[in-house]
């Protein structure tokens, strides 16, 4: 019987509220709830399906360990055997049906990238490099010189396949070429690629070879008569495998990066009596050759380098749509089970997905290889799945494993929290167990500094959560079934914590330059300020940091200011100002919601001022655990009044006319000075000392000409605040 548990968050929230006044009072509260949730963690015998539920995954044994680094390639034969090879060896091992396994046969050359059988049960094993095929016979377990069946001139062997006939085909690179090799060892060129590499091939129902290369990222398929038609030209490198479902739509597996070096093994030359160069290998050349073969990218021609793999689905019609893709997930290998779900092996966290003819996607497992290289079914319908670091080969299994563990991601609460309570929603049935712990710790990747797993948590319903404060905390969900027929499916997971409240940090004051005004600050106070009233709480939503629109006002100044919560509280401000010489400050602003404020410099007397921001987290904690931190800005200038104009004097030199006059601003340099004479256009005149550079000026004009009769001179003095006084004269010469 089943039965449904869902979590109850009432007494939660009664404990939060108990909790220290140290603690900011708006409770946090995590949920896992999806499968991109759940998928940040870390699944040890347990999958995650689409819906983002979680159970037992099903049995993943290890049927045997090679002792190679590597698992590149398996085969089966008709009477329930697997064969399986890798690197860096050249050995060949069978695991019967009772998964017994042997070593039944080792090459000369150190990687085996493809096994094939025919329909007499033979074994074609294809080594690299010097690419070269044997053929064991059935039961027998013969030495490599006597078993070499093809030897092609190409540097690698990636795959194989025989067709009805037992015709033999050999897809090589570094010439891109497939070989068509008869049951008698006559061979011939099927199929020459423009790619240098063409990495995996497959049979489809009409006989027709479907391959895929590495380079271009070509999907294409070859008639019997070796006539090619490419099915899909993808954006990214390298094919990594092929399959056919039952009705007849296929599916391929292209990754961003490509498997293979970009180094080419060393081949030595010889001369031959027509004067030309034997390109056969030597057998002594090993010191030329960089291997193990390993994850290395190569060039792409202009194609999309990823870590990342998509699975395209071309249906009966040749549509191609994107059927899966995975970002950081190196595909290897497809294979159909029997409920007609494609299989999928990847690298490099061992994992096996599921995929559903929809797309939808279940990670079923992940072992403790990084990858997952290649998977193959026996004759009765065994699923074996070959890895690589290290290099071993395990059986799928209907049953559900005996026990396993989600482990979640590291949840960051960003300053010491007290924790809440865990509650979880999960379907149960009979002959399964499902468990939670908790521990908690002060560095973002778990350690010995951490404390020990809690106590298990076994109520649905919510319990205290009893690891200690910490910033840092993760659990666990321990599942377990008694028959391998039942398990518990997690839907749900919430906890929650306080945080300890945090003083908000003001980082940074700026004052801006005269004039500038942000319209919008002026909606952003909340009670009286130095400019009036307005009721705007801003209490809600996400509170920005923009400054929004700026314009010019004559008069203004606007400071604007950036600041840091730890608790990611909402914060108000108040803003005090206050004269160079005086001791108190006056309010400027209240409760005020913004980051830029704006105010009418006019109001006050010219001179140097100060502005102190108080930064308070009152909008989102009670008065009892308010907190605030303070800043003071850099001393700024409040200039509103032109420079001054005295001591006009004009005098008689020779036949010109001499005018005199001395400028002065409190608080600014003198910007620039012009003067109107018998209101004549203006003329730009520089001080006696050839430089507006300081408050105060004086100036003397030559005009050359003799005035004669009533005058009248007009002066104009701008300051570097693009303030302007006048000084005006008339005089009799």
């Amino acid at each position: 019987m089943k039965k449904i548990q869902k979590s109850s968050l009432f007494m939660k929230l009664i404990l939060l509220a108990l909790v220290s006044l140290l603690a900011a009072s708006t409770p946090k509260i995590i949920t896992y709830r999806t499968q991109k949730d759940f998928e940040k963690g870390e699944p040890k015998g347990v999958s995650i399906n689409s819906y983002g539920e979680i159970k037992l995954a099903p049995q993943i044994n290890e049927t045997f360990n090679t002792d190679l680094p590597f698992v590149w390639a398996m085969a089966a034969d008709q009477r329930g055997n697997i064969y399986v090879a890798g690197g860096n060896g050249g050995k060949v091992f069978k695991i019967n049906s009772k998964n017994e396994a042997a070593e039944i046969f080792e090459a000369d050359e150190i990687e085996i990238y493809a096994l094939a059988t025919d329909g007499e049960n033979n074994l074609f094993v294809a080594t690299s490099p010097r690419g070269k095929v044997y053929k064991i016979p059935f039961g027998s377990t013969p030495k490599a010189e006597d078993v070499v069946f093809f030897d092609p001139e190409d540097i690698y062997i990636w795959s194989m396949v025989v067709d009805k006939q037992n015709n033999l085909f050999v897809a090589t690179g570094e010439k891109g070429l497939i070989y068509k090799v008869d049951s008698k060892g006559g061979h011939s060129l099927f199929f020459e690629s423009e790619d240098a590499h063409i990495r995996k091939m497959i049979l489809d129902r009409s006989g027709n070879i479907l391959a895929g290369t590495s380079g271009k990222g070509i999907a294409m398929r070859i008639s019997p008569d070796g006539k090619p038609f490419v099915l899909y030209d993808s954006p990214l490198i390298e094919v990594t495998d092929l399959l056919q479902d039952r009705s007849g739509d296929i599916y391929v597996a292209i990754s961003g990066d490509a498997l293979l070096k970009t180094a080419i093994p060393a081949v030595k030359a010889t001369s031959t009596s027509g004067g030309q160069e034997n390109s056969k290998f030597d057998d002594d050349e090993d010191e030329g050759l960089d291997l193990p073969v390993q994850n290395i990218s190569t060039g792409s021609r202009g194609r999309g380098s990823s870590r990342g793999s998509t699975v395209y689905r071309i249906d009966r019609d040749g549509m191609v749509r994107t059927f899966w893709s995975t970002p950081k997930d190196r595909i290897y290998a497809m294979i159909l089970n029997a409920s007609g779900n494609i299989l999928v092996g990847t690298g490099d966290k061992g994992r096996l997905y599921s995929l559903s003819q929809s797309g939808e996607h279940t990670l079923l497992s992940q072992l403790e290889d990084l990858q997952i290289t290649v998977l193959a079914k026996n004759s009765h319908g065994t699923i074996y799945l070959g890895t690589s670091n290290s290099g071993s080969v395990y059986t799928l299994n209907a049953r559900f494993s005996s026990d396993g563990y989600y482990l979640s991601d590291v949840v960051d609460a960003k300053v010491t929290s007290q924790w809440g309570e865990i509650s979880w929603e999960a379907e149960m049935t009979s002959n399964s167990g499902l468990v939670f712990y908790t521990r908690s710790g002060n560095t973002e990747e778990p350690d010995k500094t951490w404390s020990p797993w809690s106590s298990s948590y076994y109520n649905p319903m919510g319990q205290a959560v009893t690891s200690p404060s910490a910033r840092f905390i993760q659990f666990k969900a321990k599942f377990s079934t008694k028959d391998g027929k039942n398990s518990s499916v997690l839907k749900q997971v919430s906890f929650s914590y306080l945080q300890k409240n945090v003083a908000p940090q003001i980082e940074e004051i700026t004052l801006h330059s005269a004039g500038d005004y942000y319209p919008g600050s002026a909606n952003k106070n909340s009670d009286d300020s130095h400019l009036g009233k307005n009721n705007s709480s801003g209490r809600n939503g996400f509170q920005s940091q923009s400054l929004g629109r700026k314009t010019y006002k004559k008069g203004f100044r606007s400071v604007s200011w950036r600041t840091q919560d730890e608790n990611r509280d909402h914060l108000s401000f108040d803003l005090f100002y206050k004269g160079e010489n005086e001791n108190q400050w006056r309010t400027l602003a209240e409760n005020f919601n913004g980051y830029v404020y704006s105010w009418d410099s006019e109001l006050f007397p010219d001179g140097r001022y100060f502005i102190k921001l108080v930064a308070k987290d009152d909008l989102s904690n009670p008065p009892a655990m308010t907190l605030s931190s303070e800043k003071i800005s850099q001393p700024f200038i409040v200039d509103n009044k032109g420079p001054e104009v005295s001591e006009i004097k004009v005098r008689s030199q020779g036949k010109n006319t001499i005018l005199s006059f001395s400028v002065f601003d409190s608080q600014m340099n003198i910007l620039s000075v012009e003067y109107g004479l018998n209101a004549d256009d203006w003329s730009l005149v520089y001080p006696v000392d050839g430089i507006c550079d300081s408050k105060k000026e004086q100036f003397e004009i030559k005009v050359s000409s003799l005035l004669e009769g009533t005058n009248t001179v007009v002066i104009k003095v701008k300051d570097s605040l693009d303030n302007i006084g006048f000084g005006k004269k008339n005089f009799k010469q």
